[in-house]
């Protein structure tokens, strides 16, 4: 069985393709392209209506492409509307999120009907887990969620907070790393609500501290992580012990104060302040992205400047910014005020060009500096601890762990220079 994974949505989307690319090894199966893949798995998002519009684009075209191939649909589109999916051509399955682990196993009666198919190999053995040779592994530690941002369908999509088992999580990053993976980002779709649900409780803190001390040779990244969990001891062991590397994701959604409570976040422009102060503070070379919606519904132009006034002057270093849209069922869509979809792309379009200053100002004030970096592919790029991609000339080795000094930076392009070989944010 050739398979190939389509992966639409946010990083712990990605992280479930990783371990449904694994699953699928475990079958028997090949990675392969869409055009030769027999079995195309769409791993779906639905966090905007655009969303779902490409994921059913993206159907039809593989669909035209290779009209062989068995399509399965997951994620969050085919746990919200399933119906919607089954419907279009070549599409024979839709799993939802909560099979999603299943997937593989759910899927054997297919697998075996496809060329090469292998099941559960000979006389009920199981088959060896090929190794994935990634460079870079996104592992999902929790899902689910039980916040009530009122413009969000994912709780809906992903049920409530789950978490990933301590001694799992551990095991998968031994795992991993035995397979060459050189870092190690935590996901989830409300990460810093790990191990609340688990029986002893735990957190993130506790988590992070464990691997930091787990005798690995690997780097560990952080995804997105919600302001008001972004507490003081997470900062500082980033700070003082250098396996977890400086790139925190703290989403801020907007810079007012009556958009925020209209959007149902637990915070104020100030708190957001001092968090990421406070991160600027213990780490100066840090990366911080956050993302920002323009034109929610009741937004004024007063509003609107708040977020212009906020990111100009704030150490934001990467943001990524989406005009509002309705989803349907959430408590965003029926109220009053909508904003003119012109005038949010407009909006959006400010905010995206105040983020782009803040970026090259970020490459530019890495320029001379050394740091740890992660070569990529076949060694001509390299992703730095504070996530910067950088091309090198020459080509290295790929997934090296080595220290980098940045060279110079034109428009988005970043030159680097190899200094010498190391254990760069591993040790």
């Amino acid at each position: 069985m050739k398979y190939a994974l389509v992966t639409f949505g946010c990083r712990a989307n990605q992280a479930d393709s990783a371990g449904l690319d694994g699953d699928l090894r475990a079958v028997g199966g090949r990675p392969t392209t869409l055009q030769d893949a027999n079995l195309v798995v769409v791993n779906t998002c639905s966090v905007t209506s655009a969303a779902d519009q490409s994921a059913r684009q993206a159907i039809r075209r593989i669909r035209r492409g290779n009209p062989e191939a068995r399509i399965v649909v997951t994620g969050c589109y085919a746990t919200r509307a399933a119906d919607e999916l089954s419907g279009l051509p070549g599409v024979e399955a839709v799993v939802p999120n909560g099979r999603k682990e299943q997937l593989a196993a759910d899927l054997r009666p297919l697998i075996a009907s496809l060329p090469d198919g292998k099941g559960d190999g000979p006389c009920g053995t199981a088959l060896e887990v090929q190794p994935s040779s990634r460079t870079v592994q996104l592992l999902g530690v929790q899902t689910g969620c039980d916040d009530t941002c009122t413009y969000c369908i994912i709780p809906r999509t992903r049920g409530h907070g789950r978490s990933r088992p301590f001694d799992n999580v551990l095991a998968r990053v031994r795992s991993a790393v035995a397979d060459g993976v050189k870092e190690v980002v935590l996901t989830g779709v409300h990460l810093g609500s790990y191990g609340r649900d688990l029986a002893p409780g735990t957190s993130l803190l506790s988590l992070a501290q464990a691997l930091d001390a787990l005798a690995v040779d690997c780097r560990f990244r952080l995804s997105s992580l919600e302001p008001m969990d972004c507490e003081p001891g997470l900062v500082d062991l980033v700070a003082r012990r250098g396996r977890f590397v400086p790139h925190f994701h703290l989403p801020l959604q907007h810079a007012s104060d009556a958009c925020l409570r209209a959007m149902g976040r637990p915070y104020t422009r100030d708190d957001y302040r001092r968090v990421v102060d406070s991160v600027r503070d213990a780490l100066p070379d840090a990366a911080i992205g956050t993302d920002l919606i323009a034109g929610f519904p009741g937004e004024t132009a007063a509003d609107h400047a708040a977020s212009l006034d906020y990111l100009a002057g704030s150490p934001i270093t990467s943001v990524h910014v989406f005009p509002y849209a309705d989803r349907p069922g959430t408590l965003a869509s029926r109220l009053p005020q909508k904003i003119d979809v012109a005038v949010a792309r407009r909006r959006a379009r400010e905010l995206r060009e105040v983020a782009e200053q803040l970026q090259q100002r970020f490459r530019q004030r890495a320029v001379g500096t050394v740091r740890p970096a992660l070569t990529l592919g076949g060694g001509g790029a390299a992703l730095t601890d504070n996530y910067l991609k950088v091309e090198l000339a020459p080509a290295v080795p790929g997934n090296c762990l080595v220290d980098v000094r940045i060279a110079s930076t034109t428009g988005k392009r970043t030159i680097g220079e190899l200094v010498g070989s190391g254990d760069g944010s591993a040790g």
